[in-house]
């Protein structure tokens, strides 16, 4: 019984040594390297979405229209109709909608106008307020 236990003990520790040489060193640092990837990928956060303040992770985006004629003859700068992320759009409870300009709740249906400008490498948004206070400037 013992000798069983003793060749089944080494099968397993020569099975460990011919793996350990087969990977090789340069395959541990791949294989760190890529596991190290995976986990910054799956935590890293980006930025707040701009109406419930939930934290957006890695390609998590806003929900937006853009109108790319460009205002004004302007071909960087677009209008743009912004509803939200996933977890506030559509409208729940759970995450409430807050429009930037007047502090106040976006309607369901509602969304918030901006303006965006698009610079080499990356987008900046103007917002101008909801439907509900650019109803009240008008």
């Amino acid at each position: 019984m013992t000798g069983l236990i003793m060749a089944l003990m080494v099968v397993i520790v020569a099975a460990l040594i011919y793996t350990l040489i087969r990977l090789g060193k340069n395959d541990f640092s791949t294989l760190s390297n890529r596991m190290a990837d995976k986990s910054r990928d799956r935590f890293e956060v980006l930025r707040p979405c701009p109406l419930c303040n939930s934290m957006l992770r890695k390609g998590e985006t806003v929900h937006s229209i853009v109108y790319s004629e460009g205002r004004r003859g302007r071909s960087e700068d677009s209008l743009a109709h912004m509803f939200g992320c996933k977890y506030c759009y559509p409208a729940n409870d759970e995450h409430v909608r807050i429009c930037p300009v007047c502090s106040q709740s976006i309607p369901a249906e509602g969304y918030v106008v901006a303006r965006m400008f698009e610079k080499p490498g990356k987008k900046h948004v103007h917002v101008l307020g909801c439907t509900e206070c650019r109803k009240k400037r008008a």
